[in-house]
Order: structure tokens, then sequence, then C-alpha cells
């Protein structure tokens, strides 16, 4: 039985890390624009995002925030505007930027785009009710709740880390044409304005 609910749980989390959305999103920004050390700190951030979610799952705080509409409607409010201004900014700082060899955001910053990755996972309110309706269902009763959320958020990490490094690696190094600074300067206007959207999405969104 062990076994089944691990191998249900895997299957399911690897679909919803393969689902494209922010996450994504900003892992595409961040790897076109910084670099593919940029990409996989992002990866290693919305992981490490997940640890917080599933922490705050287990301690019952992600309760709080479903039953509370007022709570829920600012966490919600935070995280897109937190999109809003990463798309927006992206947008202003590739225009700007007058000559196209000169499009990239500063290399070496993979710091920043490591908190930029936890913050886009911290601030989404789906993530949370997804925790907190989802990993009950793997957790026997008898079990430690918070270490066996942690340890069930572990397969979430790994997997979301692998994928979104991958993607990274292919989306830097796809073909010479991606490489051109004229397309990447395309790509990071549409990545700006895709996050832009998700977050306007997510305040509308009841």
């Amino acid at each position: 039985m062990l076994t089944d609910r691990l191998f249900a749980y895997t299957v399911a989390v690897a679909i919803l890390t393969l689902i494209p959305g922010a996450d994504t999103m900003l892992v595409l920004r961040n790897a076109l624009a910084r670099g593919r050390l940029a990409g996989v700190a992002t990866a290693f951030g919305i992981g490490s995002g997940l640890f917080v979610q599933a922490t705050l799952s287990g301690l019952g705080l992600a309760a709080i925030v479903v039953k509370s509409a007022e709570l829920y409607h600012m966490v919600k409010l935070a995280g897109a505007l937190y999109l809003v201004g990463l798309g927006g900014w992206t947008i202003i700082t590739t225009w700007r930027q007058r000559t196209v060899s000169e499009f990239h955001l500063p290399a070496g910053q993979e710091r920043y785009a490591f908190v930029e990755g936890v913050l886009s996972n911290v601030l989404n309110p789906k993530v949370a009710v997804f925790y907190l309706a989802f990993l009950p269902q793997f957790i026997d009763p008898a079990d430690p709740v918070l270490l066996t959320a942690l340890a069930l958020t572990t397969i979430h990490f790994a997997l979301s880390v692998i994928w979104f490094s991958t993607l990274t690696f292919v989306v830097a190094g796809v073909s010479r044409w991606l490489r051109q600074a004229a397309v990447r300067r395309r790509l990071n206007y549409t990545t700006g304005a895709v996050l832009a959207a998700l977050g306007l999405r997510m305040a509308v969104e009841r």
C-alpha cells in the first residue's frame, strides 16, 4: 500500500510540475536573460518554496488561509502584484537597453534568481490550497504529519528541480538562433508579458 501511495503521489506531482504556469515562465525568463546558472537557481528556488508550503500545511497555517477569505485574498493579491511587477520590470529593462547586444539582464545574480523562485511559489495561494487538500491523502493518521509532509515534498522538490533545470539547458542551448540577442530580446518581452498576464489573471480570479 505504501508503494502504491508513493507511486500515485509521484505521478500526480509530476503532472503538476509539467503543467506550464508562472514558475515555468519565470525559469524561461531567467534562463534566457541571465543564463543557465540563473535558470537552475530559479529551479532550486521554486523547489525550496515547496518546503515552505508543506511546512505551513503541516502546521495547519494553510488551513487558516483557506478558511479566511480576507487573508486568502491578501496573499493572492501579493502574489499577483509580484508577478505583474516581475513581468513589467522585465519589459521595461529590455526596452531601456538601446542596443540588442545589451539585451540581457545582469549576469552573476543567481541568488536573486533563487529568491525570485522562492517568492513565486510561496506567494501562490493555489499551491497552499493544493498541498492542504492533496498531501493528507497520502499521510497515514498514525504518521507524524509534518515530517511525512516534508518527506513527500522532497519528491516534488526533486521533480521540480530536474524538470526546470532540464528546461533551462534545453532553452539555453537549443539552437544558434535562440542565442541571438535579437531573438532573446523578443522572447524576453514575451515572457515578461506572460508573467504580467498571469499576475493579472490571479488578481481577478474568484
